[in-house]
């Protein structure tokens, strides 16, 4: 997957706009304005039903985590950009008044972004098992990251059907491997963890039956093997009296002569 998507970029320029340029030519388009309202809003959402669904289904945690994550990536490539291009080629991009500011700005959204996108991933990896977590987070990463480019930095322009067939398939191959290598572990655990409940005692049945993992089978089961227990204690206590009375007697019949 990761070679049908080197593969399809090609020998395409690198793009390397510079602070006038990102403004004018990708952050302040229609396109990418309401690519971020839309954004915002699904965030927004997304933080809501975390809170309420979030401990069960993995997918409202990792898919915040890459909505917000994904812009530090569209951030990374233009700040980048004028990064190069005030040490590489001489230009600086940062002491230019008021278009400068606009490159500390996307240094902040990147940090902001990506302690806040770790918050989120923590929350995920803490409720949910990490051979979950990060097969869907590298999913839904790796979609908004596409998405996100696509928009803003007009990537998939002029590209070939074939260039953007190949993109596609690489994604989706390489987040299916990540799938079934995961899914695979999963199984191995629960195969090693199997037959814990043969070794159980029979008096952790009860508790196993308020949690609904027992049913009235194996609770009557134990009534009857806690009866046979009792009934076979009460015999041997039985016993026990009947061989003190028969010393008693034979200790009577000894020191009858004696008194004689």
């Amino acid at each position: 997957g990761v070679i049908l998507i080197v593969y399809s970029k090609g020998t395409e320029a690198v793009i390397e706009p510079t602070v006038r340029e990102a403004i004018e030519q990708y952050f302040t388009t229609t396109q990418c304005i309401v690519y971020s309202i839309v954004v915002v809003v699904a965030t927004s959402l997304l933080i809501g039903l975390s809170e309420k669904y979030g401990k069960k289904y993995v997918i409202f945690y990792t898919g915040l985590c890459s909505m917000i994550a994904q812009w530090t990536v569209l951030g990374c490539k233009c700040f980048m950009s004028f990064f190069r291009l005030t040490v590489e080629k001489g230009n600086n991009q940062f002491n230019q008044f008021p278009d400068g500011l606009f490159a500390f700005a996307v240094l902040l959204l990147i940090i902001v972004c990506a302690v806040w996108s770790l918050h989120y991933l923590q929350q995920a990896m803490r409720y949910h098992d990490n051979n979950k977590v990060i097969p869907t987070y590298y999913a839904t990463f790796t979609l908004a990251c596409i998405i996100g480019a696509a928009i803003v930095y007009r990537e998939f322009e002029g590209a070939s059907i074939n260039a953007i067939a190949l993109f596609t398939l690489g994604a989706l191959l390489a987040g299916a491997g990540v799938a079934v290598i995961s899914r695979g572990r999963i199984k191995k655990d629960a195969e090693d963890d199997g037959g814990g409940l043969d070794g159980m005692e029979l008096g952790s049945v009860k508790a196993l039956e308020k949690q609904g993992l027992v049913g009235d089978d194996a609770l009557a089961g134990e009534a009857a093997s806690n009866g046979d227990a009792h009934d076979d204690e009460a015999q041997h206590d039985e016993g026990l009296l009947g061989d003190k009375r028969k010393a008693k007697v034979k200790a009577g019949k000894r020191g009858s002569p004696e008194k004689s």
